[in-house]
């Protein structure tokens, strides 16, 4: 029996082993519409339910309410030898999310609108909900096909970011936020049974959804003299680092013959430390919106050994299977983010309406420092940013403005090259356009 189910373990249990290590999407395609065509810069940027994401301290600045839809490739161009990959080695499924946000006063609530303080501190919420009905993708480490690293594929996932801030005005013209939020990154752990019976299904796969919490903090502080203003922000961001529960048991002829219990990378957010600054010129008339951070993201403290097997039954085959189990790890680096971005309002321009133009750019560098026993290729992306959009007196809640916003985004992969000791060399480059609509309404 062991000459028949290790051959056939050992297949299921690569296929089902690849890589499948993510990062959190919010870091390449923001967190709203606002910040997305602004190069994502918002440190110190306009504040509302955003700000949730970027530097909660900004939460409280502005009420809103926002639900948008997004779409981004996630298919660069690969060679092995020359030769351009149709299929790699990880399924690089095209993002698809929704993104949902919501920032509102504690004034807002009923029983809390008598007390004026309640008016100085805000609650927001920004989301990303996978729309894809696939929960399982898998990749095959046997074929060292060139793979990539993934940023922000959330077809098993979704992640919430909640917090809540104050501000603290200092005379008319200064005021100072301080904010802080939680957010929940959840997987779906994997039970994987293989089944040898000709009767039965060959693979099924369960699971229940579970999360794992991180924090983030943030201080802003405001200073505005019509018709100029200025803004310093400051954020810091714990890490979360999740790997997946994985149970694989075979069966043959209706009997378990083994069970393997492991460990598979899945999705890191790496904590970071960012500073920005802001500021602008508005008028009835026009306004002007400037915006740059600088974020330190700390990759390096995860240490992917990419499958770490627990326990092996009966005893007697794990001993013979462990030895031939593939030894992989990855080392990632700390990298350097620089954002800018810049807003122009033209007031009034068709009746009451507002048009919005935006224009960014943001350099991400590739975490990507060296591995073993795979074939990951990544590069340093240039990311383009624009949008326009219009905003007008709200039909729905009868006061504030209702706004609409298109934004896109280009991620522009520098060529790199590797060679793989065994493989042949490799390449990845590409041009990766990003799409996204957003309805937002304040009050």
């Amino acid at each position: 029996m062991k000459k028949v189910i290790l051959p056939f373990f050992l297949s299921i249990s690569f296929i089902f082993f690849g890589y499948r290590g993510y990062a959190e999407p919010l870091d390449f395609y923001c967190s709203g519409p606002i910040s997305r065509m602004m190069g994502c810069a918002g440190i110190a940027g306009k504040g509302g339910y955003e700000s949730a994401f970027l530097n909660p301290a900004l939460i409280s600045e502005r009420k809103s309410l926002g639900i948008g839809y997004l779409f981004a490739s996630q298919k660069p161009e690969i060679t092995l030898q020359n030769q351009k990959l149709e299929k790699i080695g990880n399924p690089l499924e095209n993002v698809s999310d929704l993104n949902v946000g919501l920032s509102f006063s504690l004034a807002d609530i009923p029983f809390l609108k008598k007390e004026k303080i309640f008016e100085y501190i805000g609650v927001g919420l920004a989301g990303v909900l996978p729309t894809s009905p696939q929960l399982i993708r898998v990749g095959n480490i046997m074929t060292k096909t060139p793979s990539t690293l993934l940023y922000g594929n959330r077809n098993t996932r979704f992640s919430i970011f909640t917090g809540l801030s104050g501000n603290i005005p200092i005379g008319e013209n200064f005021k100072i936020f301080i904010g802080g939020s939680t957010f929940l990154l959840a997987d779906l752990p994997i039970i994987l049974e293989a089944n040898l019976s000709p009767d039965k299904d060959f693979v099924i796969v369960d699971g229940a959804l579970e999360g794992k919490t991180g924090f983030q903090g943030g201080i802003a502080f405001a200073y505005s003299s019509n018709p100029f203003y200025v803004k310093l922000g400051g954020t810091a961001r714990s890490s979360i680092f999740v790997n997946i529960p994985t149970v694989v048991d075979a069966y043959l002829i209706g009997e378990k013959a083994l069970s393997l219990s492991a460990k598979l990378i899945d999705s890191f957010i790496p904590s970071l430390l960012g500073v920005g600054i802001g500021g602008g010129y508005t008028t009835e008339k026009i306004g002007i919106h400037l915006a740059f951070d600088f974020v330190r993201y700390n990759f390096s403290k995860f240490k992917l050994s990419l499958l770490t097997v627990d326990k092996v039954e009966p005893t007697e085959v794990g001993n013979i299977l462990n030895p031939l189990l593939p030894k992989t790890q990855v080392a990632l680096q700390d990298i350097n983010v620089i954002r800018l971005g810049l807003m122009e309002e033209l007031n009034d321009t068709i009746g009451k309406a507002d048009i919005l133009f935006g224009q960014g750019f943001s350099l991400f560098p590739s975490p990507l420092k060296t591995q073993q026993g795979t074939t990951f290729v990544d590069a340093d992306r240039t990311i383009l940013s624009a949008g326009v959009g219009l905003r007008g007196p709200s039909p729905i809640l009868l006061q504030g403005d209702i706004e609409f916003i298109v934004s896109g985004q280009l991620h522009m992969l520098k060529k790199t090259e590797f060679d793989f000791p065994g493989v042949g060399k490799s390449s990845i480059s590409g041009n990766l356009p990003v799409i996204s609509a957003v309805l937002n309404i304040y009050w």
